[in-house]
């Protein structure tokens, strides 16, 4: 089963971002440079987790551990991220199998990522 990837948006664009649940890909520069693979099922939905992760990006200040590993890795420089999405369409709304789902395709993308380069994102600590 393939998981497509929404194409890229300029990090700029994120408040254009579904406020659903998905998986979400940062990117620093061009989409195969990959820094940050995560999910969200909450009700606010991906928008939002990616304003959590951008504010711990920028300031290191806790609410995405991902944002804050950002923050020490790149120093918080934000300007040129990319980010893509994968929406569950068709998939049940029920948090049954909604949320296994999501973490599936989360696990998925990281392992499809540490296969072609051997190791994690550089933002992703598991």
């Amino acid at each position: 089963m393939e998981l497509s990837l929404s194409n890229p948006i300029a990090w700029a664009e994120r408040k254009t971002l579904p406020d659903r649940a998905g998986v979400y890909v940062i990117a620093r520069g061009k989409p195969e440079n990959i820094v940050y693979i995560g999910r969200t099922w909450g009700t606010k939905g991906i928008r939002n987790r990616i304003r959590t992760f951008h504010r711990s990006a920028v300031t290191g200040q806790k609410g995405h551990a991902g944002g804050v590993t950002f923050h020490g890795v790149f120093d918080g420089d934000a300007s040129d991220l990319l980010v893509s999405v994968h929406l569950p369409v068709g998939i049940d709304t029920r948090p049954e199998i909604l949320r296994p789902y999501i973490a599936y395709a989360e696990r998925r993308l990281i392992w499809e990522f540490v296969r072609v380069h051997g190791r994690l994102p550089a933002c992703n600590s598991e």
